[in-house]
């Protein structure tokens, strides 16, 4: 065998084995976007940067939990296996932290 080939052999197989996502940082994303509609609840003590500036991001942190945690789940499903929970998990807290902040403005504007 010739150095060439035993060059060339290990880049190869990295290049079949597709790397398997467990969907730990949609289940990150996902928390994180859950736990910034409570900053408000934060003691006052705290300032109001730290306590309301965390809600602009519950929107955009949802948004790249889902983004995140599909394509995992598509794969699984794709691939008739059962999909990583993780994933699913933070799938749904990301989509929770879509929907409770576009409900709250859809209901202040109505008020309103």
């Amino acid at each position: 065998m010739s150095s060439t080939k035993q060059a060339l052999e290990p880049a190869d197989q990295a290049e079949q084995a597709e790397p398997q996502s467990t969907g730990t940082g949609s289940l990150l994303l996902g928390i994180a976007g859950v736990a910034t509609m409570g900053c408000p609840f934060l003691p006052e003590a705290l300032p109001p940067l730290m306590r309301y500036f965390p809600l602009y991001l519950t929107l955009p942190v949802g948004i790249c939990a889902v983004v995140w945690g599909l394509p995992d789940v598509w794969r699984a499903r794709r691939e008739g296996v059962p999909g990583p929970v993780r994933a699913r998990v933070g799938v749904l807290l990301g989509a929770v932290a879509i929907v409770v902040p576009l409900v709250f403005l859809l209901l202040y504007f109505q008020a309103g």
